[in-house]
C-alpha cells in the first residue's frame, strides 16, 4: 500500500493560514483520523493529499516520493466526500466500474473486482439500481466501493458519514473499520465527532485552530491529554490547580497521593474526568460537597457538586441524587492525570 508523510505542511487560502506546521506520518496499512472542529483545516490537508490544493510549504511524502507536483488523476489516492459525488445517469455497477475503465482493464477483470467490491461494501444485489433508488447509506457505499476498487496506495475520507442518521452512521462507522482491517488499505479518516475517531482509528491527530495538538492512540488522547485544551476537547471538565511535595498534589479542594510522581514545588494542573469520580455512601472518600444540579442522560447522571470554591462534574449511574443532597466523592489517584510543568517551571 504506502506510507504517508506530511511534514510542516502549510496551507493558505489568499492570506489567510489555514493549516501551519503540520507534520505527521501514517505507516502503511494504518487508519489514522485527523479530529478536530469544523473550520480548522482538516478537509484542507486531504485536498492537499488529494492534489485538489497546492500547499504554501511543506511536503507530502508517499512511501519516499514527492507528491506535490504531480496531477491529481495521477496520484496513487483516492478521496471519498461527505456528499456522495456519484453519476446520477449511471447504475450502481456502472458507478463503481468507472475508475476500471478510465484504465482500459479488460471486461472481464472489470467484472470480478466490481463483484468482489460489492461483496466487501454490502452492495450485492444492487448492481442494476439507480443511484435515485437507494438510501444515503447505500449511496455513501458505493462511493466507498468506487474508491476501493480501484486499489489506491491512500484512501481519503472526508467526513462520510455526517449526513447519516445516527443507525446508519453506526453501521458505515462499523463497515469501514472491518473493511480497513481487511484490505489494510493506508486511511486519512476526517471527522469532528470524537466518538468517531476514537471508534475507527489506530491513531488520532487532534487539529485545533490550525494546528496539531495531540497525536496517539484514542486512549491516549482521552486518558493523557496534553494539555488541559485537549482534555476539554474530549469531555474534560474538572480541573484542579496546585502544588506538588512529598509525593502528593496539594490543591484548593484536598491532598491527592500521586505515588511515582517527581518535581517537588511544581505548580501543576491536574484532570480527572467526571466518570471516574466516585460517590459513595461508605468507606473512604476525599471530598464532601453539595448537590448544585443533575441531568438525567440514560445509563448515567450527570451530577453538578460544589466542594468549597470548586465545581466538580460527575457522571454517574445513581440517578437518585438530588439538587442541595451533601455527598462524599472519592478521586481515585490513578486516575488523575496531571500535565506537564510550564517550560518555565521545568528549568526552575
Amino acid at each position: 500500500m504506502g506510507e504517508l508523510i506530511l511534514d510542516r505542511l502549510i496551507l493558505r487560502f489568499g492570506r489567510r493560514t489555514v493549516v501551519e506546521d503540520f507534520s505527521l506520518k501514517v505507516a502503511d496499512g494504518e487508519l489514522v483520523s485527523i479530529l478536530g472542529p469544523s473550520g480548522v483545516g482538516k478537509t484542507s490537508i486531504l485536498k492537499a493529499v488529494a492534489g485538489l490544493l497546492q500547499p504554501a510549504g511543506g511536503k507530502i511524502l508517499l512511501d519516499g516520493r514527492p507528491l506535490i507536483g504531480t496531477a491529481p488523476e495521477k496520484r496513487p489516492a483516492v478521496m471519498v466526500f461527505q456528499k456522495p459525488l456519484l453519476f446520477p445517469f449511471l447504475n450502481v455497477e456502472q458507478n463503481i466500474a468507472f475508475g476500471l475503465r478510465m484504465r482500459r482493464l479488460a471486461d472481464s477483470k472489470i467484472r470480478r473486482d466490481i463483484a468482489s467490491i460489492m461483496e466487501l461494501t454490502r452492495l450485492t444485489g444492487l448492481g442494476r439500481r439507480r443511484i435515485h433508488e437507494l438510501s444515503g447509506g447505500q449511496q455513501q457505499r458505493v462511493s466507498l466501493a468506487r474508491a476501493l476498487v480501484v486499489k489506491p496506495a491512500v484512501l481519503l475520507l472526508d467526513e462520510p458519514l455526517s449526513n447519516l442518521d445516527a443507525d446508519l452512521r453506526q453501521q458505515m462507522r462499523d463497515l469501514i473499520h472491518k473493511i480497513q482491517a481487511r484490505t489494510r488499505i493506508t486511511t486519512l479518516f476526517v471527522t469532528h465527532d470524537q466518538a468517531e475517531a476514537l471508534a475507527i482509528s489506530h491513531r488520532v491527530a487532534l487539529l485545533l485552530e490550525g494546528r496539531l495538538r495531540q497525536v496517539g492512540s484514542p486512549r491516549e488522547l482521552f486518558h493523557r491529554p496534553a494539555d488541559p485544551e485537549v482534555a476539554r476537547f474530549f469531555g474534560g471538565t474538572n480541573f484542579l490547580e496546585g502544588r506538588f511535595e512529598k509525593g502528593a498534589l496539594h490543591t484548593q479542594v484536598g491532598v491527592f497521593p500521586l505515588p511515582g510522581f517527581n518535581g517537588n514545588g511544581h505548580r501543576l494542573t491536574a484532570t480527572i474526568r467526571p466518570e471516574d469520580i466516585v460517590i459513595r455512601e461508605r468507606g473512604p472518600y476525599d471530598l464532601e460537597g453539595r448537590v448544585v444540579r443533575t441531568r438525567f442522560e440514560g445509563m448515567a447522571t450527570r451530577v453538578w457538586v460544589q466542594s468549597g470554591n470548586t465545581l466538580l462534574v460527575v457522571l454517574t449511574p445513581d440517578s437518585r441524587l438530588t439538587p442541595g443532597q451533601r455527598v462524599r466523592m472519592h478521586l481515585p489517584p490513578e486516575k488523575i492525570h496531571v500535565f506537564p510543568p510550564p517550560p518555565d517551571e521545568r528549568r526552575a
